[in-house]
């Protein structure tokens, strides 16, 4: 994809379709609000306040900025199963599987850091990409999306569930050999925005070194404009950009 030029500014996030709380995933009813001018810091100098709410107060300055101005509580309880480095993950035949929250930030396409990693699963539960289970306030238990609704009303699809069979089955035609190394390039971009709940401009692709121009980002975007939200198979998550040959996988 080439080197971005160091004279260039880096992207800026920018709101994506719906937000978690207008799709409304299974069993996410309650939704906390903090106050904009929140600070734990000055709260804590307060008589009387508990170190249990002085907690909550930290844990939502510091989600504030991911989820917005409306946290659910699922992502509080997946903050708090994050301080000890670890996640139960429910696997499509239903059984939970244990695994350290950075490989599972790995399994779903977040390369980060290890400083990141509680930052890269928080961006991947406030895009969607996967949720935690209804009624998991005592036990914490993630599922990964399979299937995204692509606006409110539609339903949530998870691996094993009946209803993921809708989803198509064959992985998108990513290899560089049959879409050409810039038009891959392209498509890796559009994606990696998609996969972070951002929006990818061909202003900023233009400054990617051999693209040249805005004209040539935008003829590039366009050339793969069909495959940019097309899912993996069900192995793969939303947004991840599979390059296995379609033609290679099981019926």
């Amino acid at each position: 994809m080439g080197r971005k030029k160091p004279s260039k500014p880096r992207r800026e996030r920018a709101a994506a379709g719906y937000t978690l709380q207008q799709l409304q995933p299974p069993g996410y009813d309650r939704w906390m609000t903090p106050a904009a001018d929140l600070d734990p810091e000055r709260a804590a100098a307060k008589p009387g306040l508990s170190a249990q709410a002085l907690d909550l107060m930290r844990r939502l300055v510091r989600l504030r900025p991911i989820y917005g101005p409306k946290i659910p509580v699922q992502a509080v309880q997946l903050d708090v199963a994050l301080d000890g480095g670890a996640l139960r993950l429910r696997r499509p035949d239903g059984s939970i599987r244990n695994l350290p929250a950075s490989k599972l930030a790995a399994m779903l396409g977040g390369a980060m850091e290890p400083a990141d990693v509680r930052g890269a699963v928080h961006e991947l539960h406030a895009g969607g990409m996967l949720l935690v289970e209804p009624d998991g306030e005592d036990d914490t238990v993630l599922r990964v999306v399979v299937g995204k609704p692509a606006k409110p009303g539609d339903p949530w699809l998870f691996g094993g569930d009946i209803a993921s069979d809708l989803v198509p089955k064959a992985c998108i035609p990513g290899d560089p050999r049959t879409l050409g190394a810039d038009r891959f390039a392209a498509l890796a971009y559009l994606r990696s925005h998609l996969a972070e709940g951002t929006v990818g401009t061909a202003e900023e692709y233009a400054t990617f070194e051999g693209v040249g121009s805005v004209e040539r980002a935008q003829e590039l975007f366009d050339s793969v404009a069909d495959l940019v939200d097309v899912r993996g198979c069900p192995a793969c998550p939303t947004a991840h950009l599979c390059t296995r040959d379609p033609e290679a996988l099981p019926a």
